[in-house]
């Protein structure tokens, strides 16, 4: 258990809180609440984020099911129901309830957004990107998507350009083969995760490599002491 005063042993799920405590502060502004409200709206904003896929549930290559938070609390994931875009529509059109919705779809729509362009960081346009293989499982960018929707798809195949750079792939989703820029999918983040890792920890060897092959050639062999030896007679 985590001592008082101190949330940074919490790791992940108080990186979480505090994400949602951002986009809260953003979304509301001098927005006041009664209880009943403040609890509705966190649920949902709970719902959303625990919503987000972490990890393909099989290596079947078929398989769009994967893991995430509310399985490990629920055992299952979430479901909601379908409801209309309500986010441009004024205030003054809106009743209690649909307030509350409009709340929340703004807070799904920003916190959705900065979520997939941190997953987004590593892919690149004009680098050899080694990350997206047929197989993987990624997430497609669709801004126009409902809460807690995530549209899985797998990776199918690599198209090359003539520099020999991938910049689209063919993708496997529940409705059929669709093509896509590298730009509008995203790799789950425990697998980017893990290839980060794996990229550092290669990084790290070579440098210890490197350092070890380096203080070799500088230590003075058997012969070199003969001659500095021979030298000082």
């Amino acid at each position: 258990m985590n001592p008082p005063k101190a949330p940074h042993f919490g790791g992940l799920w108080e990186a979480a809180v505090k994400v949602a405590k951002k986009q809260m502060y953003r979304q509301l502004g001098n927005t006041r609440l009664n209880f009943e409200d403040m609890t509705t709206l966190l649920s949902q904003i709970e719902t959303s984020m625990n919503s987000r896929p972490l990890v393909p549930m099989t290596e079947d290559s078929s398989d769009l099911s994967c893991l995430t938070p509310a399985h490990f609390l629920i055992g299952a994931s979430l479901q909601v129901l379908p409801e209309p875009d309500i986010r441009h529509i004024a205030l003054r059109r809106l009743d209690h309830y649909q307030h509350l919705q409009q709340l929340n779809q703004q807070f799904w729509h920003h916190w959705r957004t900065e979520y997939l362009q941190e997953l987004q960081r590593t892919t690149k346009m004009c680098n050899p990107n080694t990350d997206f293989l047929p197989g993987k499982m990624v997430v497609i960018v669709d801004e126009h998507q409902i809460p807690v929707k995530w549209p899985l798809a797998r990776i199918v195949a690599l198209h090359p350009g003539e520099d020999s750079l991938s910049r689209v792939v063919s993708l496997r989703t529940s409705r059929g083969i669709v093509r896509r820029p590298i730009t509008k999918i995203c790799l789950l983040p425990v697998e980017n995760a893990e290839q980060s890792t794996k990229e550092g920890q290669s990084t790290h060897n070579q440098s210890i490599e490197e350092e070890e092959t380096a203080r070799t050639m500088e230590e003075p062999t058997s012969e070199d002491n003969f001659i500095v030896a021979r030298g000082m007679m």
